[in-house]
């Protein structure tokens, strides 16, 4: 089975391609199914890099209508990605009660931090990639969502692997058990290229050392593109990212709804 579940389209204002863009070019690579999971906006705070809570049925509307035309020739999933803030549980209730959302994958790019927020990608001190780490935990722990995106995407701080970063590796790996909800490999972390360090030649994410104790607890996982062009939704780093997956001995499944 051939699937991915993190796809964006042009709505986000920093990917290309329509929704029906996405789809046309699943059903060229004989793809089974096909997730839509564009940045949700927020209410409440512009966060940028997203749709316009204007948009918001706009985006709906064209995975509706991308599922009654082609529906026939694969499944089409209508999902967003969000980060988990505890402020804003009723309006992901909202999303998947009233929206419709079939999923919602779980991209913390950015977490609840001394009554602000902070930025997933600017950390200098591994002891918030625990912080980072717990409100993953927590959101994981509402049921909202079906999905882990780049659970290691500390890792583009190119921080020390210490104690710190073991500690935030094993909280989200207990809380994904706990919770039953798979990991993602993500393309993209692989689309970033090698980096080196004291611990060698490696990706930054996904990291060997975050996979090598997902391997080892045996939590289920997924290879997604994280696409955000048409053209990249199965590329050569997509079937990289796979094969990194089977290098680390990761048990990937294929449906996660």
């Amino acid at each position: 089975m051939l699937a991915n579940y993190h796809t964006h389209c042009s709505h986000c204002k920093h990917a290309e391609g329509t929704v029906e863009d996405y789809v046309l070019q699943a059903i060229k690579q004989h793809f089974d199914i096909l997730g839509m999971s564009d940045h949700v906006p927020y209410p409440h705070r512009d966060f940028g890099y997203r749709m316009d809570m204007t948009e918001i049925w706009d985006y709906i509307n064209e995975v509706r209508y991308a599922q009654q035309q082609y529906g026939r020739q694969l499944q089409i999933l209508l999902g967003f990605e969000s980060e988990y803030l505890a402020s804003q549980r009723a309006y992901y209730e909202e999303l998947l009660d009233d929206y419709g959302a079939e999923y919602l994958v779980l991209g913390q790019h950015f977490f609840d931090y001394d009554g602000d927020y902070k930025n997933a990608y600017f950390i200098t001190d591994t002891a918030d990639c625990i912080r980072y780490a717990k409100t993953v935990a927590e959101g994981l722990h509402t049921g909202y969502y079906a999905l882990l995106a780049h659970p290691d995407i500390v890792g583009v701080n190119r921080l020390p692997w210490d104690r710190n970063m073991e500690e935030m590796t094993d909280i989200i790996i207990d809380s994904a058990i706990e919770c039953d909800v798979p990991l993602e490999i993500n393309a993209n972390g692989i689309r970033r290229g090698l980096v080196e360090d004291k611990l060698g030649l490696h990706y930054m994410y996904p990291h060997f050392k975050f996979w090598e104790k997902v391997a080892e607890a045996k939590v289920p996982a997924v290879v997604s593109a994280d696409c955000h062009a048409p053209s990249l939704l199965y590329d050569n780093d997509v079937k990289r990212a796979r094969a990194f997956a089977e290098e680390m001995g990761v048990r990937l499944i294929d449906e996660i709804t």
